[in-house]
């Protein structure tokens, strides 16, 4: 279970780290402009922890499926998809703030 929580909570720091660009892109058609400018000045004040952090809890993640041998079908399926979408996320990121 905490292979799934950790997977989790890294998709979360990464779409917070992510905040400054793909927040306002999702959250401002839903109606919630304020917190995406919110979002926005937070995630680009402490991008460089955030990625850190979401990086420290995907590598957790490996460790307690791979490291651990916890290679249950759902939890393996989990982690990587988590993987793909944290590092869609700061490539997106990166591709925004070097176009812009």
């Amino acid at each position: 279970m905490k292979e799934k929580w950790s997977s989790l909570v890294s998709v979360v720091t990464a779409f917070i780290t992510a905040g400054c660009c793909l927040g306002p892109l999702i959250l401002i058609p839903l109606g919630l402009s304020g917190f995406a400018g919110t979002l926005a000045i937070f995630a680009t004040k402490y991008q460089g922890i955030l990625v850190a952090v979401t990086l420290g809890f995907l590598a957790f993640s490996f460790y307690l499926v791979y490291g651990r041998g916890c290679r249950k079908r759902s939890t393996v399926i989990t982690l990587w998809v988590s993987t793909f979408f944290v590092i869609s996320m700061l490539t997106y990121t990166a591709i925004v703030k070097d176009w812009f």
